[in-house]
Order: C-alpha cells, then sequence, then structure tokens
C-alpha cells in the first residue's frame, strides 16, 4: 500500500509548515536533522513523493518519502508510539534527550583510524550517558509504553567506555595523570623544572647587575621558553638567545645561557606530555570505534524515539487527538480544527466525507473559511500518514489512502504559455486520470477563470467523473449549478460556511447538509462598495438567482436563530445537569452519613450486648455455685429472652451481632447481577439489588429493608444460607437425651449428651452452664460431656468448672469403650 502525493499538493497544503512545528519540537540533533533533510527535499518542483512499502519494523532514515509510513500495520504503529509519547508526557515523564550531539563526522573519522579530538571524546561520553538513561526511561516505563519500549532494544549501554573515558578525562578535556603513568611522570618533570627555571630567573632579576639592564622586574615566556627582557642597548651585558624583540624594538627577549639546558628539558618533557595525551586520545578512539556501529544504532533509535515524543509535544500543543485508522476513504471529524491556525483563534466544524456521500461541495461567502476548512482535511490525510494526532475531538476516524491529490491557487505558468485557466484545466485532467477509490481529491474554486455557465457544467463534469472513480472529494464552489447536485445524486452534500446576516461578517462556522450563500453583495458592503452600485448590481440578477439568493439567504437566518436556541437549550440542560448532580452529591453524603451511623449504632449494641451477657452469666455461675439451681436454671432463662429481644432489635435495625461465618466466600462481581442471594458480613442473609459503585458501594436488602453496604462485607450465598435467616446461625453443640438403658458408663437415670467440640473455652463453658441448668430442672441423673483430649485446655476448663457447679456430685472420665479422657460423665445428686 503505497501513499503518493506531489511536491505541489505538499506545498498547496503548507505541509512543509507543519514539519517545521514539529523539528521545534525534536530535542536531538539526529531528529532536527532528519526532518531539515526532509524539508530541504520538498523543495524539489513537480517530483512525486511516494512511501516505499518497507517492513513497518525496520529502521529507516527520516526522508519525505518516509514521513508518510507505507502500511496500514506501519502507520498504527507509529501512531500508537504518539499515543504513548503524549501518555507519558502529560503524566510529566520524558526521556532525557537533550544535549546529543551529531557524531557522525566524529564516528567516522574514528571508523577511519584517525584520532579524535578531546571535545569529540567528551560528546561521545555525553552520548553515551543519554543512551544508558533513555535505555533505562524506556524499561522503567515499558508497561505504560510497550511500544517505545522496544526501542530500548537498540539503545545499548557501554559502561566500560563510559568508565574508561571517564578515568582518562575529566569534564574540563583535560586528560587525567591516573591514564598514563608515563603521562604523570611527564607532568611532574615539567613541575620540577618549570619551578628550577624560575628559581633561577628569579636571581637574575634581583641581582643589581643585570636588573638595572631590564627593562622591567620580571621574566616572561616568548616562543615556549623562558626569557628575561633585556634592554636594546644592554644586549651584551645579558649573553644568551634572543627569541623575540618589542613592537618599539627597546627591548629584547633574552634566554640567558644559564637556562638554555633546563629550558630544552622542560621542551623536552613537553612534547613527552603532549605525544603521551595523542597515544591516550589513540586508545579512546580504537575503543569509540569498536562500538560505533552499537553508539550509530542507538543514535538511530534515540532519533526515532526523539520524534514520537516531538509527535506526542506537537498533540499537546495543538489539543490534538488520536483517531481510528482503517483502510477504506471515511473521513469523519468532529470539531475539526486547521494545525496551522491558533488554537484559540480557531473555529472548529464537524466535517464528514466518504461514508454515505464521496463529495462534499462547500459553499458560502468569501473569506468565510471555505478553504481553511477544506485544507483541513487534506492535512488530516497527511497527519495520520505521518504518525502525528489530528487536530478534532476524540472520536475521529481518518483512513489511510493511498493518493491525496489537489488543485488550490493560481497555476499561471508564463514560460510554458499556460493562462490561470489553462493551468487550472491541466492539473484537473492530471487529477481526474490518476484518482481511484483509495483517493482524497481536494479543490478550491472548481471551473473558475472562464465563462460561469460553461465553468459550472465542466466542473459538474469533472466532480461526477471523480465519483464515477470511487475519489473522495472536497471542493469550494460559488457555482448553483453545484449546490443543486445534492438533489439530483446522492453522491453528493452540501456543506456551507455560515454568515452573519446582522453584521454582514462570516462566522467561520460550517454546516453539512445545506447550501450556502455568497453573499457577494454583503462582502461588497463590507468592503466599502457605494449603495447606488450595490442596488444596480441587485437589479442585474436574473429572477431565479435573485429567488435562490433569498431562500439560502432565509435559509441562513434560519439557522443562525436555530443555533442560538440550541446553545442555550445546551446552557440549560447543562445548569440542569450542574444542579443534578449538586443534589446527587449531597444524596450520596446523607446515604454515607446514615450508614455511619449505623455502624457506630451496631458497634454501640454489640458492646452493650456483651457486656449485658456477661454480667447475667457471672451472676448465673454464682447461683450455680450455690443451693438454688431453680433460680439459676430461671436467670438461664432470663438471658436468652434477653439474647433474643438484643437480636430481635438489631435486625428491625438492619444488622445482627458481627460474627463472621466460616464458610464465608467473595462475590464475584463479574457474574453477579441484581436479584442474586447473597451473605452479608455481619449481617446474615440477603438479596444484592445494585453492583459496587465508584466508591466500592453495594445495594442489598434485608427483610425488606435496603441499606448501602461495602463490597467487601457482601460474600456469595451457599445453599444452606440461601434459606437461613438474617440471624440464623450454626449449631455447634448437640443436645441428646438417652434412657436408662443406653446410658453411658452403665448409669441409671435419664442422661443428656452435650458435645463442645470444635468450641472455644468461653462459649463452651456458657453452653455448659445451659446444659446443666437444663438437666437441673428436668431432674436428669447425667450429663455427658463430649470434648475430646486435644490439647486439654477444654477437657481442663470443663472439668475445673464442674468442681465449682453446685448441681454436680460428682464426675469422672467415662469408660475407654464410651470415649475415655475424651468425655467427662458429670452425676447429679
Amino acid at each position: 500500500m503505497a501513499f503518493r502525493v506531489t511536491q505541489e499538493t505538499l506545498e498547496a497544503l503548507e505541509w512543509p509548515k507543519v514539519v517545521e512545528l514539529l523539528r521545534k519540537q525534536c530535542r536531538t540533533a539526529q531528529g532536527q536533522t532528519w526532518l531539515a533533510e526532509a524539508e530541504k527535499n520538498l523543495a524539489v518542483e513537480n517530483s512525486t513523493v511516494t512511501a516505499p512499502a518497507t517492513s513497518a519494523t525496520s529502521f529507516r532514515p527520516m526522508t519525505p518519502a518516509h514521513l508518510f509510513e507505507p502500511t496500514l500495520q506501519g502507520l498504527r504503529a507509529r501512531l500508537r508510539e504518539t499515543d504513548e509519547a503524549r501518555s507519558l508526557l502529560d503524566a510529566e515523564q520524558a526521556p532525557p534527550l537533550g544535549a546529543t550531539a551529531d557524531l557522525n563526522s566524529a564516528l567516522s573519522r574514528a571508523e577511519k583510524g584517525g584520532v579524535l579530538e578531546v571535545g569529540q571524546i567528551l560528546e561521545v561520553r555525553t552520548t553515551l550517558e543519554i543512551l544508558r538513561q533513555t535505555a533505562r526511561f524506556l524499561k522503567r516505563n515499558a508497561e505504560q509504553a510497550p511500544g517505545l519500549a522496544e526501542t530500548s532494544e537498540a539503545v545499548r549501554e557501554h559502561a566500560s567506555l563510559e568508565k574508561e573515558i571517564d578515568r582518562c578525562v575529566d569534564p574540563s578535556g583535560e586528560i587525567r595523570d591516573q591514564a598514563s603513568a608515563k603521562l604523570a611522570s611527564a607532568r611532574r618533570e615539567i613541575v620540577q623544572l618549570s619551578s628550577e627555571l624560575q628559581q633561577r630567573l628569579d636571581r637574575y632579576v634581583r641581582n643589581p647587575e643585570i636588573s638595572r639592564h631590564l627593562s622591567d622586574s620580571y621574566y616572561t615566556v616568548r616562543n615556549d621558553r623562558y626569557v628575561l627582557p633585556v634592554k636594546a642597548d644592554a644586549r651584551s651585558r645579558v649573553k644568551g638567545i634572543v627569541h623575540d624583540a618589542s613592537r618599539s624594538g627597546t627591548t629584547l627577549f633574552v634566554e640567558p645561557e644559564a637556562v638554555v639546558e633546563v629550558n630544552n628539558r622542560l621542551k623536552q618533557a613537553e612534547l613527552g606530555v603532549a605525544r603521551e595525551i595523542q597515544r591516550v586520545l589513540g586508545q579512546l578512539t580504537e575503543a569509540v570505534s569498536e562500538a560505533s556501529s552499537e553508539i550509530r544504532s542507538g543514535l538511530d533509535a534515540l532519533a526515532r524515539l526523539d520524534l514520537a515524543f516531538a509527535r506526542g509535544r506537537l498533540s499537546q500543543q495543538m489539543d490534538a487527538t488520536s483517531p481510528q485508522v482503517d483502510e477504506g476513504a471515511v473521513f469523519e471529524l468532529p470539531g475539526l480544527r486547521h494545525p496551522l491556525i491558533e488554537t484559540s483563534e480557531c473555529v472548529a466544524n464537524d466535517l464528514r466525507l466518504g461514508d454515505d456521500f464521496s463529495v462534499l461541495v462547500l459553499s458560502g461567502p468569501n473569506a468565510g473559511g471555505k478553504t481553511v476548512s477544506m485544507k483541513a482535511v487534506g492535512l488530516a490525510a497527511l497527519f495520520v500518514r505521518a504518525g502525528l494526532h489530528v487536530p478534532c475531538e476524540a472520536g475521529a476516524r481518518v483512513d489511510a489512502i493511498e493518493h491525496l491529490l489537489a488543485d488550490i491557487g493560481d497555476h499561471q505558468d508564463i514560460g510554458e504559455s499556460l493562462s490561470t485557466f489553462s493551468a487550472h484545466m491541466a492539473n484537473l485532467a492530471r487529477i481526474v486520470g490518476v484518482a481511484g477509490p483509495r483517493s482524497l481529491v481536494v479543490l478550491d474554486e472548481i471551473g473558475v477563470g472562464t465563462d460561469p455557465g460553461e465553468g459550472a457544467a465542466l466542473a459538474q463534469s469533472i466532480l461526477e467523473a471523480l465519483a464515477d472513480r470511487g475519489a473522495r472529494v472536497i471542493t469550494t464552489t460559488h457555482y448553483n449549478l453545484l449546490k443543486e447536485m445534492a438533489d439530483v445524486d446522492p453522491r453528493f452534500e452540501n456543506a456551507s460556511v455560515e454568515f452573519d446576516p446582522a453584521s454582514l461578517a462570516p462566522t467561520y462556522r460550517v454546516h453539512v447538509g445545506a447550501p450556502g450563500v455568497s453573499s457577494a453583495s454583503a462582502v461588497a458592503a463590507r468592503m466599502g462598495m457605494p449603495s447606488d452600485v450595490l442596488e444596480r448590481a441587485d437589479s442585474l440578477l436574473e429572477r431565479d438567482d435573485r429567488k435562490l439568493e433569498k431562500m439560502l439567504s432565509e435559509l441562513a437566518t434560519s439557522r443562525a436563530a436555530l443555533a442560538i436556541e440550541k446553545n442555550q437549550a445546551t446552557r440549560m440542560r447543562a445548569e440542569g445537569e450542574s444542579v443534578r448532580d449538586e443534589y446527587r452529591a449531597k444524596l450520596e453524603r446523607l446515604q454515607e452519613r446514615r450508614d455511619e451511623l449505623f455502624l457506630t449504632m451496631r458497634k454501640d449494641l454489640d458492646l452493650a450486648f456483651k457486656q449485658a451477657h456477661s454480667e447475667v452469666a457471672g451472676v448465673i455461675r454464682e447461683l450455680q455455685r450455690g443451693p438454688s439451681s431453680q433460680r439459676a436454671a430461671e436467670a438461664r432463662s432470663e438471658l436468652q429472652t434477653l439474647k433474643g429481644k438484643t437480636e430481635e432489635t438489631q435486625s428491625e435495625a438492619g444488622f445482627s451481632p458481627s460474627t463472621r461465618p466460616a464458610n464465608f466466600e467473595p462475590v464475584d462481581w463479574q457474574r453477579a447481577g441484581a436479584g442474586d442471594p447473597i451473605r452479608i458480613q455481619p449481617g446474615g442473609v440477603g438479596i444484592l439489588e445494585s453492583l459496587p459503585d465508584r466508591r466500592g458501594r453495594v445495594g442489598v436488602r434485608i427483610g425488606g429493608k435496603r441499606f448501602v453496604v461495602s463490597a467487601e462485607q457482601v460474600g456469595r450465598a451457599i445453599p444452606e444460607q440461601a434459606g437461613a435467616g438474617p440471624t440464623a446461625e450454626p449449631q455447634r453443640v448437640r443436645i441428646e437425651r438417652a434412657d436408662s438403658s443406653n446410658s453411658a458408663g452403665g448409669l441409671g437415670g435419664g442422661t443428656i449428651t452435650c458435645d463442645l467440640r470444635g468450641e472455644r473455652v468461653d462459649p463452651a463453658l456458657d453452653r455448659l452452664a445451659e446444659v446443666l441448668d437444663r438437666a437441673a430442672a428436668d431432674g436428669c441423673d447425667c450429663v455427658r460431656i463430649i470434648h475430646g483430649i486435644g490439647t486439654g485446655a477444654l477437657l481442663t476448663a470443663v472439668r475445673n468448672f464442674l468442681v465449682d457447679c453446685a448441681y454436680v456430685d460428682n464426675f469422672r472420665a467415662a469408660d475407654q469403650d464410651s470415649g475415655g479422657e475424651g468425655v467427662t460423665l458429670a452425676e447429679f445428686a
């Protein structure tokens, strides 16, 4: 799927300006270079840019052709990169791409065996650091940006090379002493020799016999040699070598004989330092050369990443959105804006083409925005091919067309003896010849420049030919003949730019579905045309033309009035929704407060019940130790009555004692629905009324009343729970009555069995006290208590309790065949 567009079309749509905007958003030299080359190549006249059908995943140099993705797969991949970059930028996350130099010449020099300068070495070092930081950035954001993270595979870290450069070169560009033992030794020698020279020269300067022949009391350096400033007329008084003279000639710079040898040794040491520095730079250059291939790949990956984030920044700047892209030729562009007009000044319009009609005829007054809107559609097609977000509202669709054609502006060519109309027709002939089903054709003022009647007929014929070839066309016109096409050909649709009849000025709003009025007289009046001229022009219009213009003008006025009413209705609706949201928020706050109060009440009731239960249980135990078993039984009965009333009160309030069942299972909210039986923790069994809201709360119904509870409190109702009441709880103690013939251990009289296995100590003793009360009241002879052995805690607690119980005359372990130590027989007096 190749993409074709002429350079002339790109210029007509002002695409180079978009490329420049994109270039300004780049952060790397490589990214800017690619786009600069692309922009330069766009200047080639009368050539056709064709995107080559290469692999969507292969990386290519950025040229004008490669600005546009050739395949649908590659196009979607590039848009995903833009999506990911925009997402990271919105989260204030960006890769460290700045300060990367253009290393092409440095790497080429290293590969050819040359030695890099220390500044180039530092540029390589900076680039390696950026590569390392970028690779880690991509890996850190791989989950949010998986497409961009694939780029990290080409961004290799070169830690050893970084360390070697840091070992040898400091940030200011000086070669460190630690880079070479010879270098360090030579530098120490230079320090020593320099000190020795300065001391000798100091003695010359301080010597009265010498100093009186000097121009100044100092020594200096000429031609890398230490010298004294000797007066020219005293040259013979200071023996040595003359290296230079002052501009006036009155001073000679002489190297005294006594320091020549030391100066020579100093020069040799300095040459040794220079040679060793070159050797160190040569070693570093060799290391750079070995890594140059991976560095180039990393730089290409950085440039690709830079362009993705440049597209993301441009998306932010234009407040653009990511469109749906398919292999058809459909354009759905809600709130489309021209990308080269400031967002605050640009009027957004809803435009569509290619779904239920293939030719959009855009009419209306001059300077009303027709051409701007038409160009915006053409640029939207280019934006998608380049992987750019489109400046429109969310929900846009821009299909990947194969051919973009345009006829905009004046094509007059004096050199070719072509008039404006002739050049216009020549271009339209080429367009008709190449347009096809996957083509978008953008035509400005089709058929102008000749007799209006002939021009309109020719324009209609060209548009019909393009529609026959399956092309999608958007054209501007003032011809009434073209405006009438929508009434006779379903492939055509009208659109108009709005004109305010009150102010006689365009509003730049586009309405699809109705033709526009040219309003030539109104525009002329606004430009200062005398009224008598306008009246004469109106009288010259044919009756049918005046009737059509009047009808269209009235339609425009009605449409403007409807737009005002629509805006008022929209504002009122927004106000109503705001009030609704406000009251909904208040209701939610009241419900939250109610739930908080219920929770507090439940906690208070639970605490009061536990305290009362503890107090009454204590009284009962005291009574059991006394002589009145009947009174203990009565107290136990009162306790049960109190408990029943408390539970009834809790049930009426919509909750029950907070005991969580052991078989509590959470709800699968993906499968749950209103009406499902559920288990509320705490609260028993109920019916689910609504799924979790954004705060994680659900509506439930318990005992005919509706409550809002946390979703974490709701569990799945298992079959045995579904039929239970809201206060149902498992029976954990079994009470049986046996006759004397079946009594354990051969005891006579009635026997009650109390099974405490699995109970905790405190609840088990409460249950045992209740059974003993009942046994004493019924006149039983024995209570068979099954507690098991286990850790021995429950066994010990039961027997200690029986020691203090006034009912029990004696207790013992059961026979071995009846349970042994796991069963205790409590015998009554």
